[in-house]
């Protein structure tokens, strides 16, 4: 009986995280799994050897899930590439815990392992229509990715409206009397009067959001790192400043005073890509949080929470492709500068990711 039919492997309810990183091409995730065996025997080297295997699968669709669906379905074409390939895939794996359960006939293993990412997007990229096409077939694509903080913020109080209905009841008593002399005929008499007034109210309490306005700066590490993924995925990128139309002024003015640009410069923005004959527009911010201490490393950690869309501009009305966010990353390093980069890089690139994944599903050259 070959070793496969001895046991089934079930992969538990794990958890994924990604660990603050050295490599930007790598990732840190960990995997949990069990083998339930069939038959009664002592488990050897190549039970455990396939146990570890099975795990390393499990921690890089642990990886995979993390991307959303769209890197989910290309996973799932190429998902046989992967497991046959597992180890160029997964670096390297250490292992938290491992418990040998022979009454209940289990064997649980706990890994932490690195993932070659740079590799994954490789192999996910590799099907693609764009990877196909030959360089004067592929689709331009241009964006507008900018970063900023809060600059002020006002608050205003509640104000409330409505109106006072006043009631009024009355108690009264009297008391009548006579008095009789020889010569006379006397009466006495006194009133009491109570009055009782009761208020209603009626109305409503009107509460406005904070007015915030926001500082934009140039972030040239937004630039660079998704200049570089979609190039590396197969599209020419032309630099928004290039594109006759697109306004860096208003656009930028309009995420200083709210969340999304205007009509008027959406408008325009998506008409000077389509005259330029530039298909694909994506734009976006990456709005710095305040800094703080990790409580694990000691570093200083700065959040950033990212938004953005990528448009289909070629038709009479531009269609979403893409849709991010607001999602948020947090970024690590020994001062707020070191902190906030790696952040902003690691939200630009995931960002990229997903809308290059979107492409890819719907094979766009």
């Amino acid at each position: 009986m070959s070793l496969t039919r001895l046991f089934i492997v079930m992969i538990a309810v794990s958890l994924a995280w990604t660990a603050p990183r050295v490599n930007a091409q790598e990732t840190t995730v960990s995997a949990r799994g069990a083998i339930t065996v069939m038959d009664w025997f002592r488990l050897n080297a190549d039970a455990r050897r396939e146990a570890r295997q099975s795990v390393k699968v499990n921690a890089l669709e642990n990886y995979i899930a993390e991307g959303g669906v769209a890197r989910q379905r290309l996973y799932e074409q190429h998902r046989q590439t992967f497991v046959d390939n597992i180890d160029r895939y997964v670096l390297s794996t250490t292992t938290l815990s491992e418990e040998e359960d022979r009454k209940a006939k289990t064997f649980t293993l706990v890994v932490r392992a690195q993932i070659n990412a740079a590799l994954v997007q490789a192999t996910l990229d590799s099907g693609s229509a764009t990877a196909a096409a030959r360089q004067d077939q592929r689709s331009l694509l241009t964006f507008v990715f900018v970063a900023r903080q809060q600059d002020t913020a006002q608050s205003f109080n509640d104000t409330t409206s409505g109106r006072v209905d006043a009631s009024r009841s009355y108690d009264e008593k009297t008391n009548e009397g006579e008095n009789i002399r020889r010569d006379s005929v006397g009466t006495t008499g006194n009133r009491d009067q109570a009055a009782t007034v009761a208020l209603t109210r009626s109305g409503s309490v009107t509460r406005q959001s904070d007015k915030i306005t926001w500082k934009v700066a140039n972030a040239n590490e937004v630039d660079t790192a998704m200049t570089g993924l979609f190039s590396g995925a197969g599209y020419e990128v032309v630099g928004a400043e290039y594109v006759d139309g697109v306004s860096l002024d208003l656009i930028r003015n309009d995420f200083g005073a709210g969340d999304d640009l205007s009509a008027a410069t959406l408008r325009a923005t998506a008409d000077g890509a389509r005259t330029a004959g530039i298909p694909y527009l994506a734009y976006g911010t990456l709005d710095v949080g305040i800094r703080d201490r990790d409580p694990v490393t000691g570093n200083v950690r700065v959040p950033v929470t990212v938004t953005g869309k990528l448009l289909d501009v070629t038709g009479r009305f531009p269609k979403t492709v893409s849709s991010v966010g607001p999602v948020l990353y947090i970024g690590l390093g020994a001062d707020e500068n070191i902190a906030r980069t790696n952040a902003l890089n690691d939200a630009a690139a995931k960002t990229a990711r997903q809308m290059i994944n979107e492409l890819n599903v719907r094979d766009v050259r």
